[in-house]
């Protein structure tokens, strides 16, 4: 790590990366439980959540760029489309529609339970804000992650020609 060399059996690193990976996966979904749970049971405003916003975000971004510039993403996007039915791009599309769902969902419950006064009236509010919220989630959610597709693909493609080239001219 600082500058030493050491002899590092590959079978312990990638166990060691298993874990990290399982670490990150265990980290995220504690912010999304933490989230939810101070938004639906405290009543607690979305924008009191923001370290928990944060860490979703950035470590999302981080994983992306990194992967970007390391041009691991193009192989992993070619591997995933060699052996899954449902191409990685289409993924991160029904991902996008999925979350601006659940997020339209939990606005329209919210809004039914806390301004209508009536049944007919929570019914109302609850089609309303979900729809709206559905049109405006969705829409934004699947168009962001497609646009960070987009862009890491395209990195990742320069970055993967880039050493291949130098491989080239080495020869």
């Amino acid at each position: 790590m600082f500058g030493k060399n050491k002899n590092v059996d590959e079978r312990v690193k990638n166990l060691q990366n298993k874990i990290y990976k399982e670490m990150y996966y265990v980290i995220i979904f504690a912010c999304l439980i933490s989230i939810l749970i101070k938004y639906m049971t405290m009543g607690v405003p979305l924008q009191n959540v923001t370290t928990e916003w944060l860490i979703l975000l950035i470590s999302s971004v981080y994983y992306f760029i990194r992967a970007a510039y390391l041009g691991v993403f193009t192989d992993e996007v070619e591997i995933h489309d060699s052996t899954s039915k449902v191409k990685l791009s289409t993924k991160y599309i029904i991902f996008g529609v999925a979350v601006g769902m659940v997020i339209a969902i939990i606005f329209g419950v919210n809004s039914a339970f806390n301004y209508a006064e009536s049944t007919q009236q929570a019914i109302y509010f609850f089609f309303l804000v979900f729809f709206v919220s559905l049109f405006m989630y969705a829409l934004f959610f699947a168009g962001f992650l497609i646009l960070i597709y987009v862009l890491a693909k395209k990195k990742s493609d320069q970055v993967v020609q880039r050493i291949l080239e130098d491989k080239d001219s080495k020869w």
